[in-house]
């Protein structure tokens, strides 16, 4: 039997030699061709080339009956919906990325208060500020199991070093991945590495936010993207503070913020904006972050930060905006406040290298940091001779710390379920 093998340019087809040097000698002018690569048909002969048929957008139209209305349900209950995207947004410094890792670490164990209580869940997480270390450790410290959380970044080539994945070009990737370990949520820290373009113009962010979004739909997966708070909040609605385009509380369906509670000495997250839910019936939550201790790797200690959940609290994060900022809160205050945090999640000690990229991706230029390195108190200095500039925190006392921790737990006889807090059993403050 002869195979014929169709030419675009011949309406007849004409036999392939039988022979292997018969067929090398017939295509001594043409280019190598991959056989793998042709199509293969079991209704006709092999054509020379694979015809694709172009993607036509049309116009669909379908009734409203077939939609089906479905329950919200919640990953962290009344604060984190299933298979949208939210925000986590704040000052820099005030504990956004620690409060992260611990809804994903009580996740892993099946503790966050929601519709996956009991049921450990995958989480995929992307994390562009803190070292993979730093992140680990705090990870533990809130008491996450390590088999389900799974870091993700983009690499290029045979290369180790990995980059933030970038929403306009991995998320066929993501989903990928996704569609592999079937995760309940879907982390960016910071969501700002994962776009692209003028991050004040709507037109850029806008469409970048939408993908995003369809993704969280199509997959049931929650994204929680962190981001921050303009530099001047004071007076400001807090969905108008979110810094960047407008599109950042247009797109997302659901939006908490943290704020400084100078008073209480506490932080305070609220809920500020929610298409699925009654803000007003959202009770906003307490805590504060203190130093935890996570066994090392190489046998010594890494130090911290660790968020104790305090409970419900009757001051909302709309109203600690309103509040009149205390002892002329400027830029260089709020750069303090960020640099004494960030030392101390990198057990007191960063490269000044890192001080400058870090701080300038929340916002501060060198001269601020500079200015804030000052007043807090901060030394520099080089520890090797080979070595760059280091800063680093001068050794303090902190008087009190172990008395307030013990008191947080014995000043309220309620449950932390009963307040609120993110996990199912009392007690539970990691």
């Amino acid at each position: 039997m002869v195979i014929g093998e169709y030419d675009y340019g011949s309406d007849l087809p004409r036999p392939l030699p039988e022979t292997f040097d018969e067929w090398t000698h017939a295509h001594d002018d043409r280019p190598a061709e991959n056989l793998l690569d042709k199509p293969v048909t079991t209704d006709g002969p092999p054509r020379s080339e694979a015809v694709t048929a172009p993607v036509v957008r049309h116009l669909r139209t379908r009734s409203l009956r077939e939609v089906k209305i479905l329950p919200t349900r919640y990953l962290w209950a009344d604060y984190l919906p299933f298979a949208e995207v939210a925000l986590l947004v704040g000052k820099p410094g005030i504990g956004k990325s620690t409060l992260a890792v611990n809804v994903a670490a009580k996740l892993t164990v099946g503790k966050l208060d929601g519709d996956c209580k009991g049921e450990p869940r995958h989480v995929l997480y992307s994390i562009t500020e803190d070292s993979e270390s730093t992140f680990k450790a705090r990870f533990i410290a809130a008491g996450g199991d390590v088999d389900y959380l799974h870091l993700i970044d983009i690499v290029h080539g045979a290369g180790k070093d990995g980059s933030p994945l970038l929403i306009n070009v991995d998320l066929d990737a993501v989903r990928a991945e996704i569609e592999m370990w079937d995760p309940a949520l879907l982390v960016l820290d910071a969501l700002n590495s994962s776009l692209v373009g003028q991050l004040n113009d709507n037109s850029s962010v806008r469409p970048q936010l939408e993908r995003l979004k369809s993704l969280a739909q199509a997959t049931s997966t929650t994204v929680l993207g962190v981001g921050h708070f303009k530099k001047s909040t004071f007076g400001i609605d807090p969905v108008d503070a979110i810094g960047g385009a407008g599109a950042y509380g247009q797109v997302v369906r659901q939006a908490l913020a943290c704020a400084a509670d100078e008073d209480a000495g506490t932080v305070t997250l609220s809920l500020i904006k929610s298409n699925v839910r009654s803000i007003a019936d959202t009770p906003s939550l307490a805590f504060r972050t203190e130093e935890v201790r996570v066994d090392s790797d190489d046998g010594s200690t890494a130090r911290v930060g660790g968020l104790i959940w305090l409970g419900e609290t009757s001051t909302s994060v709309r109203e600690l905006l309103q509040r009149a900022p205390q002892g002329g809160d400027d830029d260089r205050n709020e750069a303090v406040r960020w640099l004494l945090a960030h030392l101390a999640d990198h057990d007191g000690e960063v490269p000044a290298t890192d001080v400058f990229a870090n701080g300038a991706r929340a916002g501060f230029s060198r001269d601020t940091l500079k200015r804030a390195k000052s007043k807090a108190n901060v030394r520099s200095g080089k520890p090797k001779f080979s070595g760059g500039w280091v800063w680093s925190q001068a050794p303090t006392e902190r008087e009190g710390s172990t008395e307030a921790g013990e008191g947080s737990s014995a000043d309220d006889s309620r449950s932390l379920r009963s307040l609120g807090a993110p996990f199912g059993n009392a007690g539970d403050t990691a």
